[in-house]
């Protein structure tokens, strides 16, 4: 790992890493969003070992790696309340839990709020931070421990500052599997079906982007308004495009909620190419 230790064990960035202040913007931009698109060249890989680390629980209990890498596999997921990632993917991780959940050990990670606005704004506290993880937890009712880090989210910044990736690690804390998305869900029940069966992965990472992110669509209005006006207006404003898109998907109802996204954008190419062909034209 790309760091270094604190004596009280918590992982301190690089120098280049983002300030705390960064870390825990207020509003979203453009930058936020290009650097979601794939993992940074100094984030954690397959083949690295968890950090050193201590989370507190939505129970107030502590956890540290001897707490966590025991007899099972463990698997990390990042999630908030204002990630329309988090939304779209949350069904499914469920239903790969009910399946393999007496086999691998899940942990959500609370981290940075992904859209905050004036209803869930970016935690200043550590006290704030918890209270989302304990809302986060309710309102999808998660059976799993669902956990933070400290205020500045050093095990998140340590592994890689995104939004809703996930690492699968073996029972030595050793990452097998990252996917930039845990709303990819193909790969990611893949690599869990085989770490739980003691298989050898074929694959250990998966970066891809473009299903998870026209799947998660649907569950923009809805997790932005969450969030409050601020994190709408801040998408509409920043990404302009995917903002449109994700409202087009509302008119599509019929469909389920992953096509939908899918219809939206199809929608969306074909007035796009009409407009071209008249200005052509």
């Amino acid at each position: 790992m790309n760091s270094s230790h604190s004596s009280t064990g918590n992982i301190i960035p690089k120098a280049s890493s983002k300030t705390n202040e960064e870390y825990r913007y207020k509003t979203v931009n453009l930058g936020l969003f290009l650097q979601d698109g794939g993992f940074s060249k100094s984030s954690a890989v397959p083949g690295d070992t968890i950090p050193p680390f201590e989370l507190v629980t939505t129970n107030g209990d502590h956890l540290t790696n001897s707490d966590v890498f025991n007899d099972k596999p463990v698997l990390f997921i990042f999630g908030s309340l204002t990630c329309p990632m988090t939304t779209s993917s949350t069904p499914d991780l469920l239903k790969t839990y009910e399946e393999f959940g007496d086999q691998i050990d899940f942990i959500m990670m609370q981290v940075r709020e992904a859209h905050p606005g004036e209803l869930i704004p970016q935690p200043d506290t550590m006290e704030q931070k918890m209270e989302n993880a304990r809302s986060l937890k309710e309102f999808f009712n998660i059976p799993w421990t669902v956990a933070a880090d400290n205020i500045d989210g050093d095990l998140h910044r340590a592994l890689d500052p995104k939004p809703n990736s996930i690492f699968l690690a073996d029972k030595n804390g050793v990452i097998l599997f990252r996917s930039l998305w845990a709303g990819d869900d193909t790969a990611v029940h893949q690599a869990i079906e085989a770490v739980a069966a003691g298989k050898t992965l074929s694959k250990t990472q998966s970066t891809s982007g473009l299903a998870p992110i026209i799947e998660a669509f649907t569950t923009y209005d809805e997790t932005l308004k969450r969030g409050g006006p601020q994190a709408v207006k801040d998408m509409w404003r920043s990404v302009f495009p995917a903002a449109m898109t994700a409202h087009i998907s509302t008119y599509f109802t019929p469909l389920s909620p992953k096509k939908r996204g899918y219809a939206a954008v199809l929608t969306l190419a074909v007035v796009l190419g009409a407009f071209g062909y008249i200005i052509l034209t």
